[in-house]
C-alpha cells in the first residue's frame, strides 16, 4: 500500500457505546484486515469509561505515535482531539457516532472503510479548537434549548437521529428561553433567545447546519443566536437547517469573535460536542487558531 502521509505507528482507539453498532469483535476485524498489508504498526484498543479515550490519545504523544484514529461519535473525537492539540500527533476519524458532526464538516467518509483508507490517502490539514470554560471543542458548543436536549439524550440508552428528535419535540413544547447577554468584539448583545451556538465547525451533525458559514481554520467563532419562536414556526422553518438556509430567516442571527462571554439568568447546562456540562451564570468561550492536525480526505 502507498503510504502518502508516511506514518509509521498509529492507534485506533474504539468507543463501543458510540451509535448503533456495539461490536468491538467486528469494528475490530475490519481494522485487522486493511492493516494486514498496512505500511505502518498499529494497536487496537476499546474504551471503558468517560475520558478513558482521552488518557489512551495523550500517552501516544509521549508514545511518539503519528496518529490517533477515534472510531466513534463526536464525544469520542473530542476526548481525543483535547489530547493531542499543540501536539505532533495527527487525529483521524472513524465516524461510528449519533450526529458526526466533526467528520460531516471535514468530508471525512460515513464508510468505515473509506475513512481508514484515509490513513494512506489523506492529508494533513490543521483546524481550529474552540474552548468552553476549562473545555476543548470542535464543532459546537452551545446553551439554551440544544444544551437541555444534548443532557437528556446523554442521559438516554438510546442513539441515533431519530431519538434526538424525539426528546427535541417533547421538550420543545415546555421549554421556557432565556435572555442572554453576549460580550465580544466590544459590543453587547441581548438576546432572548432558544439557544445560542458557538460554531468551529459548519453543523451539529446529522446535516442540520446551524453555521452555514462557519470555517474550521479561520481562527474565528461563529456565534449563532436562534430566538424565541413558536412550534408552528419552528417546524415551518425546520428543513432550512438542512438546507443550509437557516441564515435566511429573520428569528436567527450570527456574528463572529475571537473571544466571547455570555451572561444568563442563572446557572445551568452547556455542551460541548454534544457532551453536557455545568456552569454558573458567566461562560467564556475562545478559540486557539489551527491547534490540531486532522488528517482528512486529499
Amino acid at each position: 500500500m502507498e503510504n502518502q502521509l508516511g506514518l509509521q505507528k498509529v492507534r485506533f482507539i474504539y468507543n463501543p457505546k458510540s451509535g448503533i453498532i456495539k461490536s468491538s469483535t467486528l469494528i475490530r476485524r475490519i481494522i485487522e484486515k486493511f492493516c494486514e498489508t498496512a505500511p505502518f504498526s498499529y494497536d487496537f484498543v476499546v474504551t471503558e469509561y468517560r475520558g478513558h479515550a482521552h488518557k489512551l490519545a495523550k500517552d501516544c504523544i509521549e508514545k511518539k505515535y503519528d496518529a490517533v484514529t477515534a472510531i466513534g461519535g463526536d464525544g469520542t473525537v473530542n476526548e481525543v482531539a483535547s489530547a493531542l492539540v499543540h501536539s505532533d500527533v495527527a487525529l483521524s476519524v472513524i465516524p461510528m457516532g449519533s450526529g458526526n458532526g466533526f467528520a460531516r464538516g471535514l468530508n471525512i467518509p460515513m464508510s468505515i472503510r473509506r475513512a481508514t483508507k484515509l490513513l494512506l490517502n489523506g492529508t494533513i490539514k490543521k483546524v481550529d479548537a474552540g474552548r468552553i470554560e476549562d473545555r476543548y471543542y470542535f464543532v459546537v458548543a452551545g446553551v439554551g434549548f440544544d444544551a437541555l436536549i444534548g443532557k437528556l439524550f446523554d442521559d438516554s440508552s438510546l442513539r441515533g437521529p431519530l431519538p434526538y428528535f424525539t426528546i427535541g419535540l417533547k421538550e420543545f413544547l415546555y421549554y421556557r428561553p432565556e435572555v442572554f447577554i453576549l460580550k465580544f468584539n466590544n459590543r453587547q448583545v441581548i438576546a432572548p433567545a432558544l439557544l445560542v451556538a458557538i460554531a468551529n465547525t459548519k453543523q451539529w451533525g446529522n446535516g442540520a447546519i446551524i453555521a452555514p458559514y462557519a470555517s474550521v481554520d479561520d481562527g474565528l467563532l461563529d456565534v449563532c443566536i436562534l430566538h424565541r419562536i413558536n412550534l408552528l414556526y419552528g417546524l415551518y422553518h425546520l428543513p432550512k437547517l438542512f438546507t443550509g438556509k437557516i441564515d435566511k430567516i429573520r428569528k436567527y442571527e450570527r456574528y463572529q469573535a475571537r473571544e466571547l462571554e455570555i451572561i444568563r439568568e442563572s446557572p445551568g447546562p452547556f455542551h460541548s460536542d454534544g457532551e453536557p456540562g455545568y456552569a454558573s451564570k458567566r461562560i467564556k468561550l475562545s478559540v486557539e487558531k489551527q491547534a490540531l492536525r486532522v488528517i482528512v480526505p486529499s
